[in-house]
């Protein structure tokens, strides 16, 4: 196996003990049944409370396509997690927010996220991560 095919093996791996790890640990909360998407999606509108998040933000920063996200938001607003409110700019378009329910959740959740981002980067050093960063951003050009 090259190192390309390598690469993108392990990098599945990665991203699927990842989600395993938070799913163990979070995703039935309340009955909920969350995915890994609709967790991820949580931490980044919490993480971006102060500025307007809108459908076409989630597709562009998490890289999946529209039709995807419509169903993603649609469950995520059934589920209690999300509402969707018209801005005065434009009434065509409607901002994402997290709910209340939504808000403890990820709280609870934040936890489990500190503890598997300090199991996965133990050890690791600043040049390491220096370097991690840059490889990174190289392979994200190389894809777009």
């Amino acid at each position: 196996m090259d190192n390309n095919s390598k690469f993108c093996v392990e990098l599945k791996v990665l991203v699927n003990s990842i989600c395993r790890f938070l799913g163990q640990n979070s995703c039935d909360r309340e009955g909920k049944n969350l995915t890994s998407i609709q967790l991820w999606i949580i931490h980044y509108l919490y993480e971006n409370q102060g500025n307007d998040i809108f459908q076409r933000d989630l597709e562009v920063d998490f890289n999946i396509r529209r039709s995807t996200v419509s169903g993603i938001i649609q469950n995520m607003e059934k589920k209690g997690l999300i509402s969707r409110e018209s801005v005065e700019r434009d009434a065509r378009l409607k901002k994402i927010t997290l709910t209340n329910d939504a808000m403890m959740l990820y709280q609870e959740m934040l936890a489990q996220i500190t503890l598997i981002e300090k199991k996965m980067t133990e050890n690791i050093t600043e040049e390491e991560w220096t370097v991690f960063f840059r490889v990174l951003e190289k392979i994200k050009k190389n894809i777009q």
